[in-house]
């Protein structure tokens, strides 16, 4: 899949990153499980051995050597002292022994030794069956007992000495186990955390450059492309974002042109209708009844309102704070509230709406295009006015702000106000929000005095509240040129 606006490159995608991401650390992980388990099963044989085994046949051993000893002990006893009891003694003792024999031989990996000894006991045992003499007396040869207590016990030694070999066997194949479990623990977490840092780094650059140009797009009405940082689906949404910038601008530019050439072209066609009508008006080609001066005055006033908007049109088309020509002079605020506000007192009082003037003291001087100023001013009074109920009051305020930087013209009404969701566009060219749909206009006074205010260094805002009328500022640096 290629990326628009990227050329022709190969992508990987935001599902192929996290999942080479989640197959990183799974191999990590599963390698990691592999080496445990395989010391876990080295470990579980070395404990079975030593349990099921070694143990057993350190305690067997110590039976078979207490059996013997017990057997010599109540042989020599009945040598000496020649009472019968001691004979059974010595047969319950080799029975023990017998025994434990027989279950020292089905232990796992015993051994030979211990078949030899219990074939060693039967050969005894029925070299006396046969030997009547002996067959009434029990014992066994002395020196044959020694000869196995000596065997059972090198026995015994040798399974001890297996014993601590195996417990050290099982410490080391542990510590060896904890050691890669912990390395490849600490492995899948550097990886987990450097694969989630590299997946939010590559998706958080191109949502930062797309919110850029988004917000570029909703607080200032600009159109700005944005750098294409990635070769994924964001990627390519910002080449699409990209394109679609590319060609609302060409197509703000086509109705530009087009609203300049089509007000042009009317301009002409329109002069001379106005001038036939003032000539009709003038009585130049013959007396008109009073019906007929009623409606060359209503096609005079539709003229003249047609006129305006046309100036305005072709006013906007070339009016942005790039491209304004300033003429700038030293301006006294005061001064020019108070020209603006005679200016607007027809259309207020038309309404029965007076405009309040309320100048703080120590308003310094500013530096501006005083028409262009002047025109920004009226928009926004003109634009409180039309707002504003009958018999209402619109307030005009100037004060110094920032400590005397700066001076804060300020506009507001008591009018409906405007809905939050569409403040953040009142200032856009040709934005009319629902409370707009019956009013005049064509939404140009706000994004006409905008312009004008920020070819100027300043700022433009506004505060409202529904139902609580609208509030609208701006400010003007003290005694500097144009940005």
């Amino acid at each position: 899949m290629q990326l628009t606006g990227l050329g022709h490159i190969t992508r990987f995608g935001i599902v192929f990153k996290i999942f080479s991401i989640f197959i990183v650390i799974f191999s990590i992980i599963y390698f990691t499980t592999s080496g445990l388990f395989i010391h876990i099963k080295t470990i579980v044989g070395i404990s079975r051995d030593i349990v099921q085994t070694r143990f057993e046949v350190h305690s067997l051993s110590q039976k078979l050597m207490e059996s013997l000893f017990t057997m010599e002990e109540n042989q020599k006893k009945y040598g000496v002292l020649g009472q019968n009891e001691y004979k059974d003694y010595y047969a319950a003792a080799m029975q023990e022994y017998e025994k434990n024999l027989d279950a020292m031989q089905v232990l796992p990996k015993a051994g030979e030794l211990w078949r030899d000894l219990s074939g060693q006991l039967r050969q005894a045992l029925a070299a006396k069956e046969q030997n009547p003499q002996d067959k009434a007396r029990p014992w066994i040869d002395v020196a044959k007992l020694d000869d196995w207590m000596q065997t059972v016990q090198k026995a015994n030694r040798d399974n001890d000495a297996l014993i601590e070999t195996n417990m050290r066997a099982l410490y080391f194949v542990s510590e060896e186990a904890v050691r890669k479990g912990v390395y490849g623990l600490t492995v899948s977490i550097l990886a987990g955390l450097a694969g989630c840092a590299l997946l939010v780094y590559s998706l958080s650059r191109p949502l930062r450059e797309l919110r850029r140009g988004i917000r570029a797009f909703t607080q200032d009405g600009k159109l700005t492309p944005v750098r294409v940082v990635s070769r994924d689906e964001l990627g390519e949404l910002g080449a699409a974002f990209n394109e679609m910038t590319t060609r609302l601008t060409e197509e703000e530019k086509m109705r530009v042109d087009f609203i300049d050439m089509l007000s042009h072209e009317i301009r002409t066609p329109l002069t001379s209708i106005r001038e036939s009508v003032n000539l009709i008006k003038e009585k130049v080609f013959g007396e008109i009844n009073e019906r007929q001066r009623k409606f060359l005055d209503i096609a005079a006033v539709e003229l003249e309102r047609i006129s305006k908007l046309l100036s305005r049109l072709m006013q906007v088309s070339a009016m942005s704070p790039e491209i304004i020509a300033l003429s700038p002079q030293i301006v006294d605020p005061a001064a020019l509230v108070a020209e603006t506000v005679d200016k607007a007192l027809p259309g207020a009082a038309a309404k029965d709406i007076s405009v309040q003037i309320r100048v703080a003291a120590n308003v310094p001087e500013t530096f501006g295009d005083y028409d262009h100023l002047q025109q920004a001013l009226l928009n926004l009074i003109g634009n409180a006015v039309k707002f504003s109920p009958p018999g209402s009051t619109v307030d005009v305020s100037v004060e110094p702000a920032d400590e005397g930087r700066q001076v804060l013209f300020g506009i507001s009404d008591n009018g409906p106000g405007i809905p939050e969701p569409d403040q953040p566009y009142v200032f856009n060219k040709y934005y009319r929000g629902a409370r707009m749909k019956n009013v005049e206009g064509v939404g140009l006074g706000l994004c006409i005095a905008k312009n004008i205010v920020e070819a100027h260094g300043g700022k433009i805002w506004l505060s409202s509240r529904p139902g609580k009328g609208a509030m609208f500022y701006f400010t003007i640096p003290v005694r500097t040129g144009r940005r």
